[in-house]
């Protein structure tokens, strides 16, 4: 064991399989605020009404979102241990390191939900819809990937050990949330009356054709010719 209780061969177990998409993962929970942020910005510059608590909302949203990501590996660590054939040692030092990210995780979330329900979060929703497809987006990365796990698992020969159990255990939670994230998403868009309305469609009204040419000479007007005198 190590100076934290926890054995070096049991983190390996439990981790490794996250080796696989932990790197993309990571790149794009540090690189997506610089992205998003200014995309954000030059969204509220171009409204009438711009959103003084934007940068305010923004910083939350993001501690908001790695909370849920902390608490979805946390229960992925956990359901694991449930599923994995180790002994009882191995699993309580797994147990212990599941509900270290669990709970600690599930306290920042309600901690900031409660400071977002203090901003004006319901009138400018910007932000929300931002992280809210940033985050469905990360979650099904993470839910696809465990979604392949799965399969190649059950198409290896012979058996497949932790590493199956490991993603059942991520598909079941990930899966979970990435369906739970669309629909809230969904809803999100669909119910924000502080989106921008869609362009309207203008038809143009079809343009009456031309008269026919005239046959003949064109007419000459009313009146006689002045009489010819001999």
């Amino acid at each position: 064991m190590d100076d934290y209780g926890v054995s070096p061969l049991t983190m390996l177990r439990v981790l490794g399989p996250m080796l696989v998409v932990g790197p993309i993962m990571l790149w794009l929970l540090i690189s997506g605020p610089f992205v998003l942020y200014p995309l954000a910005r030059w969204r509220d510059r171009a409204g009438t009404t711009p959103d003084g608590q934007l940068g305010l909302k923004f910083a939350l949203e993001y501690f908001r979102m790695l909370s849920f990501q902390l608490a979805l590996f946390g229960i992925v660590i956990v359901l694991f241990m449930l599923f994995a054939k180790m002994p009882s040692d191995d699993k309580g030092e797994g147990y212990r390191m599941g509900f270290g990210f669990l709970v600690p995780a599930a306290l920042m979330f309600a901690a900031h939900m409660a400071m977002l329900e203090k901003t004006n979060q319901r009138e400018y929703r910007a932000s929300r819809r931002l992280f809210g497809g940033y985050n469905l987006v990360i979650t099904g990365l993470v839910g696809m990937t465990s979604f392949v796990l799965v399969f190649q698992a059950l198409f290896s020969k012979g058996s497949s050990g932790d590493m199956g159990r490991f993603a059942a255990a991520a598909l079941i939670t990930y899966g979970g949330a990435w369906a739970a994230c669309g629909i809230r998403f969904l809803r999100l868009v669909q119910d924000d009356p502080t989106a921008p309305p869609a362009p309207p469609i203008v038809r143009e009204a079809p343009q009456a054709a031309p008269p026919p040419p005239q046959a003949g000479l064109p007419s000459l007007g009313g009146g006689s010719f002045p009489p010819i005198e001999r």
